[in-house]
């Protein structure tokens, strides 16, 4: 029985790695900008248009949210309709294109549909913690859905890497290559056993379990295994699913309050200043009076990051998802605060060149416990929290409105932080840091370890505890 335990988790682990291949496609092409803008506005760009000015640059990085906007749409009827592996094969076709298109671009506007694109592809980070969720048992649930920060940065470290060292058509070539690889993998995978009961297919969700649970399929289940299935079968979140959603999918106190914290984890996540500052790296350290080389300093921060990425899916499957969302926060909060002070002196002319350490290292404390804490978790916490016939809906919805969030921050930063500079945003950030710490304080609940039905309990407990703490400051 032991083997066949540490079988399933081997292929718990193997399934979780690949899904988040998809983070990293995402994080080669969010990070490709950073390098890739001193080559488009050199001599030596490989556009025949010339060299793209500030606001060429802007719209172009903006644009990309724009795409995971369409994206989180389509990702939203897909996930529900053709299943969780199909909706992420699919999404990545649209990458597919665009990645041809950036390694032959010759004008502005081919670059502009690559990012488009790519962003509709990027729309599938938000499938893959669904997917990795529903295969995984409930000990290994926040390890296996903490890989996608880790594979986020390690796309992004190579897309920085491979722009800055073996130049422009580098990063459409790893990417491609990816692609075809990752689809190949797919193709040998089965759907979660949540989708196919949703769909009332119990044979085939039995299947899949079997399969994610390392059980041969002429075998019969062990015991565990076969509770584990009947307490699926028998869950009020996967029965009578293929019955249209209406408005009373959506009551209930600890419904209510899974689609509050999913609405804010999600959209909140924006405003870190991660997807900002991946976006635009080296321009941040070259802002900050640092006498580094900005290109060797972002690839040597990426590669730090990827290391606390290593460490934060140990430290997620120990202390769970509610401390180390709370100690993410801090953390980010306590860095942006100080990046703040740093940036403010350097505006007003105070030398700061001999600090280049501090901002380099806010800024690598604020990617990295971002990337690899909030964001995944973000995600993570809603896949767990949510009824399953609405999680596909809901997590589409909100995804859009952040996706929107994204796009207007990226296009408007760069004249907003010419106008009143870096150190301003720095601390618009850390508040919201600040209220994430507080969020997650009274309403989010620790789902480590918990099946569904312990987790809704854990929701209307919350619900009920915090209804009380209202009334009792109304009464004072």
């Amino acid at each position: 029985m032991m083997i066949m335990v540490n079988r399933g988790k081997i292929v718990q682990i193997f399934t979780a790695v690949f899904a988040s291949l998809q983070s990293s496609l995402f994080g080669l092409t969010i990070s490709w900008t950073s390098p890739a803008i001193s080559i488009l506005q050199s001599v030596n760009t490989p556009l025949s248009t010339g060299p793209l000015s500030t606001d060429q640059i802007s719209l172009m990085t903006a644009l990309m949210y724009v795409g995971c906007v369409l994206g989180a749409i389509i990702a939203g009827w897909l996930v529900n309709s053709v299943g969780r592996r199909k909706s992420m094969m699919i999404l990545m076709m649209p990458q597919f294109i665009g990645v041809i298109l950036m390694g032959t671009a010759r004008n502005v506007p081919c670059l502009y549909v690559f990012r488009i694109l790519s962003g509709i592809s990027g729309a599938s980070t938000g499938i893959s913690p669904i997917f990795v969720s529903e295969i995984s048992d409930k000990s290994l649930r926040g390890a296996n859905g903490n890989f996608s920060g880790l594979s986020f940065y390690i796309g992004c470290f190579f897309g920085k890497i491979l722009t800055s060292s073996f130049g422009y058509y580098a990063t459409p070539i790893v990417t491609f290559v990816l692609i075809i690889l990752i689809s190949v993998i797919f193709l040998k995978l089965l759907d979660t056993p949540h989708y196919f009961l949703m769909k009332d297919r119990p044979e085939e969700a039995e299947k899949s379990l079997k399969f994610y649970r390392g059980i041969p399929k002429t075998d019969n289940m062990t015991p565990k295994i076969a509770e584990e299935f009947s307490e699926l079968k028998n869950s009020p979140s996967l029965i009578n699913q293929n019955v249209p959603l209406s408005i009373e999918d959506f009551k209930g106190a600890s419904t209510i309050l899974a689609i509050v914290i999913t609405f804010f984890v999600t959209c909140n996540a924006n405003f870190t200043g991660m997807r900002i500052i991946t976006g635009y790296t080296e321009t941040f350290l070259h802002d900050s009076g640092s006498i580094m080389d900005t290109a060797i300093v972002d690839g040597a921060l990426t590669g730090i990051q990827i290391i606390v990425a290593i460490f934060t899916i140990a430290i997620v499957k120990i202390f769970g998802n509610w401390k180390v969302l709370m100690s993410c926060y801090f953390i980010v909060f306590a860095a942006e605060v100080i990046a703040g002070v740093h940036y403010y002196l350097n505006e007003i002319s105070v030398d700061m060149r001999d600090y280049w350490w501090i901002i380099s290292l806010c800024i690598t404390a604020s990617l990295a416990f971002t990337g690899n804490g909030i964001v995944p978790l973000s995600y993570i916490i809603p896949a767990e929290i949510l009824p399953t016939k609405i999680r596909g809906f809901v997590l589409s919805a909100f995804s859009v409105l952040s996706w929107i969030l994204a796009f207007l921050l990226t296009q408007f930063y760069l004249p907003l932080a010419t106008f009143w500079g870096h150190s301003v945003w720095m601390w618009i950030f850390a508040v919201f840091c600040c209220s994430g710490i507080i969020f997650t304080y009274f309403f989010i609940p620790e789902t480590k370890g918990k099946a569904f039905d312990e987790i809704v309990e854990l929701l209307k407990d919350k619900t009920k505890l915090n209804w009380k703490t209202t009334l009792n400051i109304s009464k004072n």
